[in-house]
């Protein structure tokens, strides 16, 4: 009896023992899990925005230096053409993007010497051209230099004259931005490749010229650009949140979270004594029946049911296609069936597979054996021999050994 306490008691304790071992392990699983999740999703959602954002958003600005050429006078000094140059802006692919306006503008770097005071102002002339040579549009526009009166100009000489002494920091010229085309939206059939430039004046004095097209944008691309910090943080927590729900439909969807889940190291002892029931015969087939309230169940109770339902599906392909019994042999090596195990029994069971014999027809035992001259064998089962002993012992005080 004592034993028996002190055997549930240490049954008990490994039960708990491995539950929790068992528990602590898929909790490890888990985080890991959820960690490997989560960082998937997060570089994933970064990946995908700026992706989006190199894809969405053109360049702010396409930058191209003017070199401008004229033709000398043969018998005085000065220009004898209007200076003018032809920027070449891509050879293969399209350089601006379709539906997007974007605004050309001409930088002209002008020194503020007299004869450019003198001479006012004068016109900028800008073509475009597609593929060999195609005219797509033409624009002129009118440039001058900012007037300063003389009081102004001595004032700003004498207290920058620090800085202009120094060198190239400070120098007496003006910028002039002329900007020739406004929101222009490049075709997608004939894109521009080629810029020509021409100053239509001879007498205009400049240090040197560009080009540039710069993008205007305009709703989603303007947030985004002039707002680099708060749109990618809404960008890609829109993303993780999205990716987060796709993930979760997969994970409980598609995948069966009812599914049997097989643990590698487990034999029929340990599962036995943590799942704390022993079936004496199991069915033939065992099908894992999905109840009604399988939602509402708690993962803890979804595992206990795979469990019971792998130990029955493990009990029944050792013992197919006979009972799960204990087989003993005789002294005549023919099997005959045992006893079966009793609940209170929690050790391990050892199962041999061995060959059926042949069940022997049945016997009927007669009422009165002392009229039957029953000898004992050794195939006898022990029940029939204690009867056997128990009929003759009433007619005579002794049996002989033989029969035994």
């Amino acid at each position: 009896m004592a034993n028996s306490l002190m055997s549930d008691v240490i049954d008990g304790y490994r039960k708990q023992v491995l539950l929790a071992a068992f528990s602590f392990k898929d909790w490890v699983y888990r985080v890991f899990a959820f960690l490997l999740t989560t960082s998937f999703i997060l570089w994933l959602s970064v990946f995908i925005y700026v992706t989006f954002y190199y894809s969405y958003v053109p360049a702010i600005s396409h930058i191209r230096p003017v070199h401008l050429e004229f033709n000398s006078c043969q018998d005085a000094l000065g220009v004898c053409s209007n200076p003018s140059a032809n920027v070449t802006l891509t050879h293969q692919r399209q350089l601006l993007q379709s539906n997007q306006p974007y605004n050309i503008i001409i930088d002209l770097e002008l020194p503020e010497s007299e004869a450019n005071k003198q001479l006012g102002m004068f016109m900028v002339q800008v073509t475009l051209t597609g593929k060999n040579g195609k005219f797509i549009a033409i624009s002129k526009r009118s440039a001058m230099l900012r007037y300063k009166s003389w009081i102004l100009h001595f004032l700003g000489t004498v207290m920058f004259s620090p800085a202009m002494l120094l060198g190239p920091i400070m120098e007496e010229k003006q910028i002039l931005k002329v900007e020739m085309f406004s929101e222009f939206l490049e075709a997608p059939d004939n894109p521009v490749t080629n810029v020509k430039v021409e100053i239509e004046s001879r007498w205009v004095q400049l240090y040197s010229a560009k080009l540039r097209i710069q993008a205007e944008f305009v709703g989603l691309r303007y947030f985004m650009f002039y707002w680099p910090t708060i749109s990618a943080t809404i960008g890609v927590s829109t993303h993780v949140v999205l990716l987060s729900f796709l993930v979760g439909y997969i994970w409980y969807r598609l995948l069966n979270p009812n599914q049997v889940v097989v643990r590698v190291g487990m034999n029929r002892t340990t599962s036995s004594a943590l799942l704390g029931t022993v079936t004496s015969q199991p069915t033939a087939t065992v099908e894992p029946q999905q109840p009604e309230d399988a939602q509402s169940k708690t993962l803890e109770q979804r595992r206990m049911e795979a469990r019971e339902i792998l130990m029955k599906e493990k009990k029944r392909q050792l013992t197919s296609p006979g009972v799960f019994t204990e087989r003993t042999r005789s002294r005549s090596f023919s099997t005959v069936p045992a006893m079966a195990r009793s609940p209170s029994y929690t050790g391990p069971l050892r199962i041999q597979e061995l060959t059926p014999a042949p069940t022997p027809p049945p016997v009927e035992e007669k009422e009165d054996l002392s009229n039957e001259g029953l000898v004992m064998s050794a195939e006898t089962s022990p029940e029939l021999r204690r009867r056997i002993v128990t009929a003759t012992s009433a007619k005579e005080p002794k049996i002989d050994d033989t029969c035994l």
